[in-house]
């Protein structure tokens, strides 16, 4: 007979402390609840985090919290890609409106082809002192500096106005800096060019200073060419063109990441619901 009222009591015990819930953790998770409903899926997020971390042991509240939360991530993921959605559609706009401003070279003997601004082509370029901004074939922008006579050099900067971008330096080896005729011929790439192309873009024409050059920083001398306005936006074009390609192929990687999250996020709220049923 003891026996039995003890085993009842256990039970009572059992079941009453099943029954009872942490009011702090209730909390959590119905203002967790409310920042879904409102959109505010950031916050959400939070108190989800907090809930989980602070009360490990409100099971029942934390198997509440285990539903929502891949409602939240399906709508964050939502969000996240209608945003590449939109700058996507922006990109393919600019790159429609901006490619009829480039050229298309590839001559016979050359392994790869390259964007370069109409404008700025000069077919003797190798047989003169200036610079090309150039975008390859999968889109990355790059700077080919020729200095004829040559000096030497192993860097070039571009200032315009009281601004300036410096290239690290390469030095003569053959081939990325190499001899030709009288002069010398630098292949920057996309790496060391990028302050360059970046300092080019900055500006719009209608803001671009008077003082704008190029600077040759040689061994044997320093050496400095005047830019166009029209030279210096052929940079700054090839240089939003190469952006935008490398942009969008950045963004259709992450879309591709956010669908698969989402994917991931219905099939854990059909298994709850499944659950549940």
């Amino acid at each position: 007979m003891n026996y039995n009222i003890l085993s009842i009591a256990a039970v009572v015990a059992m079941v009453s402390c099943g029954q009872s819930e942490n009011p702090d953790a209730r909390e959590l998770y119905n203002q967790a609840d409310q920042a879904f409903q409102a959109g505010d899926y950031a916050s959400a997020t939070i108190l989800l985090d907090s809930l989980q971390k602070g009360s490990p042991s409100e099971i029942g509240i934390q198997r509440e919290a285990m539903s929502l939360r891949p409602k939240v991530i399906e709508k964050v993921a939502m969000l996240e890609i209608a945003s590449i959605d939109s700058m996507a559609n922006a990109d393919k706009q600019f790159m429609e409106q901006l490619k009829p401003k480039l050229k298309w070279i590839k001559t016979p003997g050359m392994i790869e082809g390259y964007w370069i601004d109409d404008k700025a082509y000069k077919p003797d370029f190798m047989n003169s002192t200036g610079i090309e901004a150039r975008v390859s074939e999968i889109g990355q922008f790059y700077v080919v500096s020729s200095s004829n006579p040559s000096v030497g050099h192993t860097s070039i900067t571009l200032v315009i106005g009281d601004y300036s971008a410096t290239t690290p330096e390469v030095a003569y080896d053959g081939e990325s800096n190499y001899r030709i005729g009288g002069g010398e011929v630098i292949t920057f790439s996309p790496e060391q060019s990028d302050t360059i192309g970046a300092l080019a873009a900055k500006f719009q024409p209608q803001t671009l200073p008077r003082n704008i050059k190029i600077t040759f920083n040689g061994s044997k001398a320093k050496k400095s060419v005047n830019l166009t306005t029209a030279q210096t936006q052929g940079i700054a074009n090839a240089y939003r063109y190469s952006s935008s390609i490398i942009r969008a192929r950045d963004n259709e990687v992450k879309r591709q990441r956010l669908m698969k999250t989402i994917e991931i996020a219905q099939r854990q709220m059909q298994t709850m619901s499944d659950k549940q049923s």
